[in-house]
């Protein structure tokens, strides 16, 4: 076959030039090779076996005979050899040949036979190293520029951002945009995993070389990988990225990924060429690291949609009769709770009953009210009782409850679990009524699914702006032999959200300066906080406080647990009727009362909603939060570089969660068989295995999100669709005159409170235990039973320095203290009981994280082992260089894995002795 040389060279650097690459870049990388040329570039390798005469064997010139039509090739600069050319590199065949594993396929590329693959480090123009330098901010010194390893010695020696791409031209292409880019030939390639002979796995993978050498301490490598919507190779792919990722993690590096979005552009070269550089430099700016991403699966929803939509409200939906187990997943204020209103309501007219639940009373008593359905504190006193069905708290699903709740009772009907994936990690995790019986709850949801999904007729709705595949799985694993498919519905629309103004620093003192400034020029405001509690500088109760004092005419009000539960306050009851009450009030200061389930629909009225976010709430809740207020108005948020709260051992892995509370139940066990010298064979260990592992799932995605929690916050809000904006700064003169009215303010309030509360009248037993089982309580009822509590604890008189002791944590303190000390002998009886408790409550099925909670005596033993009483001997000074505390320090870095576990205390080297 005669090639025109001429016109093979055009082709291929038309070809560059499809992908954006720039003409210089071709130039330099790109050569033209045909006839027996490329055999240089591919059969060098000494590996290769060959004749005696030193020619190629036969089979191998056939395998090969293709190259001799022609093709590109491109190599680079070997940065492991003083930046000479490299002699690997790819050749790409104007006529492939066939893949003999897959007969269908063609294989694009050739690469060096024999030899191990690189990475591509292409020549660069000084004209797109000013470009790179631009973008990153280094400049290049007259140095650099003499060095003969040129631009890829400067951006490793001064520690330039790198991508790393699967393909030579996306590199080519990112190179053109101002991005030091590197190319590996695949997704797998970054990295080697040695095998034994028969291709085993016999060590651990490491990075090829290549990468190794940029893989420099504190330096940001990218991975932007092609997008595939083949669910195998988009795990192959997500595999890929996260062993490479955790390589580079483990070299010091700082790691980001670039998700390409889906669509018919699969490469980021073709992303470039279809939708233009400053798209792919959005792409770049949004990247998340690479923890964030890995925890991305657990929270998106993949099931393939029976209706997808795009449109504002979710309007008139029509769902077969057949269908069991419906999910609907809608941003919020888009309708889904009046569409769920209409299911509601065809139910009726169908003689079934429905069952709401749902994670908060209010919310629960919000939905009831707008489904036309009595909540369960209604129905003996309403006279249509539980005829319609009725809405109760998830914590209530047991028998003891109020609802007196039956699963069996329940088989063709409806049942709704609104804002889900709040309700189950709820019924998982939260420390509230549920943890008394949650063994019960979780027995009882799995037959209450069961029994509805088995019958002709039952529907389970899954409703949420949130909800994943996490929460279907769950649903379905515990519907066990009753397989269903999902009928999904997606409301795909996104609407502008607003402006989102993010305030800095390590409190919210800007925050609330911009908010005095907003208050002073008029107008309404909507200021949400995570806590509530008089002793919290930045929680409801004082910053109420605060803006009363500084603006005595302001019609403020305050929006929390205790106030909406207070029958003397003006927000008693109000979460049913916000729409109508909120509108007579200047500042409304909310807790995460007003977290899900309301829909503040009000026009014109709200001027901006204002959040301090203290890293005590899951990020979904934050931006629920702040989505209550319907209208789009200025957001402005202050939120916690790091979260305050962790699950289990605070691992970011199911498999660390899951494992940790493994080996603590067979450890707190074995310790109670030992000490009490009973039989503990007989414990459910295995109970409800779906449930715990959607307990890994959803604690590993909080865990993450903790550790990164104001980048997790705003990655979310920018999803739901609002532009993050820097706020300014306060002056110094503002922000310390804030800070000192928000102190002045809680430190009198808490106060105050403390010595209300050792001021209260005494109650007898009976007394306390009517207070405790009573909902709406006043002020000086909540005083009351807290002196009452606190005086059985402690057993000593309750003064105001002994509540702010007990809120300071004390008395788990002063547990240990005791059990580690002069209770030591009564230990095991105290673990005996509990455990033998739990046991009771569960019917000998137990739910680790519950049951390790539980026990002291592995903490016990371990601060026994770590010799720590040496170090409780009054008026005793030690130092950090003291034999004693050298000692302390080498032998908690021993079982650092095991005090994280049980104590759940990080333990690193690099802390000194007394940290």
């Amino acid at each position: 076959m005669h090639i025109n040389e001429t016109d093979s060279q055009a082709k291929h650097q038309q070809e560059w030039l499809n992908s954006c690459v720039d003409e210089e870049i071709i130039a330099l990388n790109v050569k033209s090779l045909h006839g027996t040329l490329p055999y240089e570039y591919l059969l060098y390798s000494p590996k290769i076996s060959r004749r005696n005469d030193g020619r190629l064997r036969d089979r191998d010139l056939k395998k090969y005979q293709h190259i001799e039509l022609g093709g590109w090739w491109c190599n680079g600069v070997d940065p492991l050899n003083n930046y000479v050319l490299m002699m690997w590199g790819c050749f790409k065949p104007d006529h492939p040949r066939r893949d003999r594993q897959k007969i269908h396929k063609f294989i694009k590329y050739e690469h060096p036979y024999r030899e191990e693959t690189r990475a591509f480090f292409l020549l660069v123009p000084n004209r797109i190293w000013v470009k790179v330098s631009n973008r990153s901010g280094i400049p290049i010194t007259e140095e650099d520029l003499q060095h003969p390893g040129g631009f890829w010695h400067w951006v490793w020696r001064h520690n330039i951002p790198v991508t790393i791409v699967e393909g030579v031209k996306k590199a080519g292409a990112l190179l053109t945009a101002g991005y030091a880019a590197i190319a590996i030939p695949g997704v797998n390639a970054g990295y080697r995993t040695p095998t034994d002979e028969y291709g085993t796995a016999s060590g651990k993978p490491s990075l090829i070389p290549d990468l190794k050498h940029f893989a420099t301490q504190g330096r940001q490598v990218n991975i932007c990988f092609d997008q595939d919507n083949k669910p195998e190779t988009v795990q192959r792919v997500r595999t890929a990225i996260s062993r490479m990722g955790r390589l580079l993690v483990n070299e010091g590096c700082s790691l980001r990924v670039i998700d390409l979005p889906l669509g018919p552009e699969k490469g980021v070269d073709d992303f470039i060429v279809a939708k233009g550089q400053p798209a792919f430099d959005a792409l770049y700016n949004t990247a998340v690291a690479l923890e964030l991403w890995e925890i991305k699966l657990f929270t998106l929803l993949t099931y393939p949609p029976a209706i997808a939509l795009n449109q504002r409200f979710l309007g008139q939906l029509l769902v077969p009769e057949g269908e069991k187990l419906i999910i609907l997943k809608a941003p919020k204020g888009t309708g889904k709770t009046e569409w769920l209103a209409t299911e509601v309501a065809k139910a009726h007219d169908l003689g079934r009953r429905v069952l709401i639940i749902t994670h908060r009373i209010q919310l629960g008593e919000a939905l009831c009210d707008r489904f036309g359905v009595n909540y369960v504190t209604e129905v003996r006193t309403n006279e249509t009782g539980a005829l319609l069905g009725y809405g109760v708290c998830v914590d209530s699903l047991h028998h003891e409850s109020q609802a007196r709740f039956n699963p069996n009772d329940w088989t063709n009907d409806i049942v709704i679990i609104d804002e889900c994936d709040q309700v189950f990690w709820h019924l998982l995790n939260s420390g509230t009524e549920v943890q008394k019986r949650r063994v019960s709850v979780l027995k009882n949801l799995k037959q209450l699914v069961q029994n509805v999904l088995g019958s002709s007729q039952g529907k389970i709705y899954l409703s949420s702006a949130d909800v994943s595949d996490t929460d279907v799985k769950y649903v379905l694993s515990l519907a066990g032999e009753y397989r269903v498919n999902p009928f999904v519905i997606v409301n795909n629309y996104r609407h502008i959200a607003g402006n989102c103004y993010n305030y800095s620093g390590t409190n919210p003192k800007n925050l609330i300066a911009a908010l005095d400034k907003a208050i002073a020029k008029g107008g309404h405001h909507l200021l949400c906080c995570s806590a509530q509690k008089a002793k919290s500088k930045w929680g409801t109760q004082a910053l109420e406080e605060r803006f009363r004092r500084k603006y005595p005419h302001l019609r403020i009000l305050r929006i929390d647990s205790e106030s909406v539960a207070d029958p003397s306050h003006a927000a008693f009851g109000c979460i049913a009727h916000l729409n109508e009450i909120l509108t007579q009030y200047d500042l409304v200061i909310a807790s995460p009362s007003l977290e899900t389930g309301v829909s503040i629909d009000i026009r014109g009225h709200f001027d901006g909603v204002w959040g301090i976010f203290q890293g005590v709430q899951p990020v979904n809740s934050v931006r629920q939060m702040l989505a209550r207020v319907r209208e789009t108005v200025d957001r402005h948020i202050w939120v916690r570089e790091w979260g305050m709260s962790v699950v289990g051992n605070g691992s970011t892995t199911i498999g660390g969660l899951l494992r940790s509370q493994h080996v603590a139940t067979q450890a707190n066990i074995a310790l109670l068989s030992a000490a009490d010298n009973d039989d503990y064979s007989f414990v459910d260990q295995n109970f409800q295995p779906e449930s715990l592992q959607t307990w890994g799932k959803r604690g590993s995605v909080i865990n993450v999100e903790m550790r990164r929690y104001r980048e997790s916050v705003l990655a979310g809000l920018v999803e739901d669709g609002y532009t993050i904006i820097n706020a300014d700064d306060a002056d110094d003169d503002e922000s310390g005159a804030v800070i000192e009215s928000v102190k002045a303010a809680s430190v009198e309030l808490y106060a105050a409170e403390c010595q209300a509360i050792a001021n209260s009248d005494e109650l007898s037993p009976s007394e306390l235990k009517k207070l405790q089982d009573k909902r709406a309580k006043t002020k000086t009822e909540r005083h009351q039973q807290r002196k009452a509590e606190l005086s059985r604890r402690y057993e000593i008189e309750v003064t105001p320095d002994l509540v702010e002791k007990d809120d300071d944590g004390w008395y788990p303190q002063l547990r240990m203290h005791y059990y580690l000390t002069v209770g030591r002998e009564f230990l095991t009886n105290r673990d005996t009981k509990r455990a033998a408790s739990q046991l009771e409550a569960g019917e000998n099925s137990i739910w680790k994280p519950d049951f390790n909670k539980g026990q002291l005596l592995p903490a016990v033993l371990l601060l026994e082992n770590l010799n720590l009483l040496q170090f409780l001997t009054p008026d005793v000074q030690l130092r950090g260089r003291d034999e004693k505390m050298v000692e302390f320090k080498a032998l908690a870095v021993v079982h650092r894995h095991v005090i994280k576990n049980y104590l759940n205390v990080s333990i690193s080297e690099k802390l000194t002795s007394i940290a």
